[in-house]
């Protein structure tokens, strides 16, 4: 194996060595060296050197949850002059190269199967790319002048993240605001004869709408008791609308009724929702099978349809896993605890390889 199948694995599976947004920090330390997180304005950072993984938690009893992760690789110059890419990494891949080109990347993982695609940028004199299964993304250099890097350099490959959606609509903010404030108290008809009339019919436009009136609804769900659930229950029907129309996937649209209700349990909010028990049911119906999830975390190499499926199902157990306490089936509960066993295993091993 080579640098190249690292910057490549990075981004068609979003995982470093098999870590990634749903690993703990322990485990992150344990892989890639401790007493190198430090404090940050915005948690704790670990920074490995060529890798570096973001933190941030609410309350100092919880546990540290990953906020961003990936490959500094603006780094790479000091990094392989000074010998310090990284213990784990120079193990399994071999030496790296000083800087990587963005072509280069693009054609590697376009013959893995998988196609790089173009965002807008908050960046001047950058070019941004996304894959949307591993939810990664890397800024590389268009103008050599603003950033003294050849055009094409890599800078960072970092996720989990989205396609930017608020720069297709940018300087919309307030109208967006306005929606949500008009269909907060539309009844149902209404509400999906107002979706009719607003959502854009051309992709991806249509889903980076969704984004947007999602976000600016899910932003109102922190206020008094009673507007809050008022919001929580406007933000489970979009929620159902996303799915209902085709901008969320069924499981998708499983696992946010899941998030929400383990939110909004005991709650008014609450009222009228699915049980947490229909909720994962339709999880379950709408995923493979636990006997395939499992023959995903051995058989190497995987193609391209069983990454992004690994991708999907580790993120999503990491998603829907706290609300295990809330199963009132015993067997259901069973299952779903089968369901997280999976969730480390799952692309663990390098995946376009047979070898480990």
């Amino acid at each position: 194996m080579g640098d190249m199948d690292f910057f490549v694995d990075l981004m068609i599976t979003g995982a470093v060595l098999g870590f990634d947004h749903t690993s703990d920090l322990a485990d992150v330390e344990e892989e890639f060296g401790h007493g190198q997180t430090f404090e940050a304005p915005s948690g704790v950072i670990s920074d490995f050197g060529l890798v570096e993984f973001g933190w941030l938690r609410d309350r100092p009893q919880d546990e540290w949850a990953v906020i961003y992760f990936g490959a500094q690789t603006h780094r790479l110059p000091w990094l392989t002059s000074d010998d310090q890419v990284g213990v784990p990494l120079v193990d399994r891949y071999g030496g790296f190269r000083p800087r990587l080109d963005v072509g280069e990347l693009r054609d590697a993982v376009q013959a893995c199967g998988f196609t790089l695609h173009e965002r807008p940028s908050y960046n001047d004199g950058c070019v941004e790319y996304w894959e949307p299964t591993s939810r990664m993304g890397l800024i590389a250099v268009t103008d050599p002048d603003e950033w003294e890097e050849p055009s094409g350099t890599v800078l960072k490959m970092l996720g989990p993240g989205g396609r930017h959606a608020w720069l297709s609509f940018k300087g919309s903010e307030q109208m967006f605001k306005s929606y949500a404030d008009h269909v907060l108290s539309l009844s149902e008809p209404r509400l999906a004869a107002w979706l009719d009339q607003r959502e854009p019919d051309v992709e991806p436009r249509r889903i980076d709408w969704w984004d947007c009136l999602r976000s600016v609804v899910a932003g109102r769900t922190g206020g008094t008791f009673t507007d809050s659930a008022r919001w929580w229950r406007l933000r489970t029907v979009l929620d159902r609308h996303a799915g209902e129309r085709g901008v969320d996937r069924e499981d998708e649209a499983a696992v946010n009724l899941i998030t929400t209700l383990v939110e909004v349990r005991d709650s008014e909010a609450a009222d009228g929702l699915p049980t947490m028990d229909e909720a994962v049911e339709r999880w379950l119906a709408a995923t493979t099978t636990v006997a395939h999830a499992a023959r995903l975390c051995t058989e190497r190499p995987l193609g391209p349809a069983d990454i992004r499926l690994s991708r999907r199902l580790r993120s999503q157990i990491h998603a829907i896993q706290p609300c295990l306490p809330h199963v009132s089936s015993a067997v259901l509960a069973d299952e779903l605890r089968a369901w997280i066993e999976l969730k480390r295993p799952l692309l663990r091993l390098p995946v376009s390889h047979g070898g480990v």
